[in-house]
């Protein structure tokens, strides 16, 4: 066995496409004993158990156990490499669904995080917060992120069954959706006429995003706006360049952006901004959204901006939201044999003014829960009980005729997305607060600019004057 097993050293060493991987010789055969133990349990296996092991997928299997030592670390088989390699393309086969990317194999079901506008999922009626629990025939219970989006994927034209859950139907809905190609960005824009406000929403950074947060900022500046919104929520990353990019958008050139770090320390790679910023004004407040789904690229971005305007203490820009997702480590794909790769956390991202976010994620300015909608049941509740008209033979006022209110709602999956986005924007708790923070501002700025000067004035006022989530600090009067 241990002639077989300094074979199988020589042999690694020799053939490996990891070129930078050494072996040490002297530690070599600490892991001797371990490897005859291995080897011993596949032959007992294959010797005595009840019916026949396939040896490729258990040392598969073993490999993955290895190889997870942290949830962004693991063994990528041959389906699961050409998967990771279509996603780099840009586009692939799919529903257009966001889904959290934690490795929890508990959960009893896959909440909807996001769905992508004008998708196939979109269309097909499903909804942000819908509950997945069942994929054609495989029930989602026990199955990790990876594998589910797997599970959605197809050719283009072919058909997937959900069935999921959603508030106020008692019971579990199927709904059909044809898979289509979903491109790896989502960018939209309005105007807040009424404020005067741009916004941009940013799903995932692309090869365009810089490009279009630059446009946006083109027109602000043109149209003299009151302030700049832009959404990171449930933006999961992307394009690491492209946040390098859009920082230089706002930066002075050549400022530190994010470097890498090993585990020694050792600093493996840096990023500054390579182009000259636009000049945003002092009086244009930029303010970013996040939550707890900003991750990666996304809260880097955040970050290194929201450091900036601390340190330097002059960029109008505020952050708004919940606490950013925490994913500051650096994965690797290394090519390994039998058309496999491991995805391996080789370091830590560490910002501008050494910052790690790694665990910690991004804290908010100004930090706000998210309140969802009201329910299907609540709103129900409201309409059927509460008010006089409720009442069975309620009296009318006089000359109004008697109408007929329909039960059963139109329901707005026939929306075209774009129509259905605006709604939701319209009545979004996050941006409605934002523009009563970019009023306040412009507000405040009249009345004394020499307090807007500093972003730490600009802060403090605002935080003394609107409330937001935080808590409001009472004492008792004697009457």
């Amino acid at each position: 066995m241990k002639k077989y097993l300094i074979l199988l050293y020589a042999f690694f060493i020799v053939h490996t496409d990891a070129k930078d991987v050494k072996i040490d010789p002297d530690k070599a055969f600490q892991y001797d004993s371990w490897l005859h133990t291995f080897g011993e349990v596949i032959n007992i296996f294959e010797s005595r158990y009840y019916k026949k092991i396939d040896p490729e997928e258990v040392m598969a299997k073993a490999i993955k156990a290895y190889s997870e030592q942290d949830p962004h670390s693991s063994f990528l088989d041959k389906k699961s490499c050409a998967s990771l390699q279509e996603k780099m393309k840009g586009e692939f086969f799919g529903i257009g669904v966001v889904l959290p990317g934690d490795k929890q194999k508990e959960l009893e079901f896959f909440p909807i995080i996001e769905t992508v506008p004008g998708g196939p999922a979109d269309k097909a009626g499903i909804k942000q917060g819908d509950k997945v629990i069942q994929i054609d025939d495989m029930l989602v219970k026990g199955h990790e992120t990876e594998e589910i989006m797997a599970k959605l994927k197809g050719e283009k034209g072919s058909k997937v069954t959900l069935k999921i859950m959603r508030e106020k139907y008692p019971e579990a809905l199927t709904i059909e959706v044809t898979r289509d190609v979903i491109k790896d960005e989502m960018s939209l824009a309005y105007h807040f006429k009424d404020q005067n406000v741009y916004y941009l929403l940013m799903s995932i950074f692309s090869e365009k995003s810089a490009e279009n947060v630059e446009s946006l900022l083109q027109i602000a500046l043109k149209n003299n706006a009151q302030g700049v919104v832009i959404d990171l929520r449930n933006n999961v990353g992307g394009l690491f360049d492209s946040a390098i990019t859009i920082a230089g958008l706002f930066l002075p050139k050549g400022s530190p952006v994010v470097s890498i770090k090993q585990r020694d320390g050792k600093v493996m790679g840096s990023w500054k901004t390579e182009k000259k910023p636009l000049g945003i004004p002092h009086n244009m407040p930029i303010f970013f959204l996040v939550n707890n789904y900003t991750a990666s690229a996304s809260e880097i971005l955040a970050g290194v901006l929201q450091a900036y305007a601390d340190k330097k203490n002059s960029l109008s820009m505020f952050i708004v939201g919940t606490e950013t997702f925490g994913k500051g480590s650096v994965q690797e794909v290394i090519p390994i044999s039998n058309e496999g790769a491991l995805k391996l956390t080789t370091g830590l991202y560490y910002l501008a003014f050494d910052i790690c976010i790694q665990g910690k994620g991004v804290t908010p300015d100004f930090p706000l829960e998210m309140r969802m909608p009201q329910t299907e049941t609540m709103k129900w509740m409201t309409s059927q009980y509460g008010k006089e008209k409720s009442m069975r033979g309620h009296i009318k006022p006089h000359g109004e005729e008697e109408k007929k209110e329909k039960d059963l709602k139109k329901d707005d999956t026939d929306k075209p997305w774009k129509d259905k986005r605006r709604e939701l924007l319209a009545n979004d708790y996050y941006i409605q607060n934002t523009l009563d923070l970019i009023s306040l501002f412009n507000l405040g700025q009249k009345l004394n600019p020499q307090l807007f000067k500093k972003r730490s004035d600009a802060l403090t006022f605002l935080r003394k004057h609107y409330v937001l989530d935080s808590k409001i600090e009472l004492h008792d009067i004697q009457l």
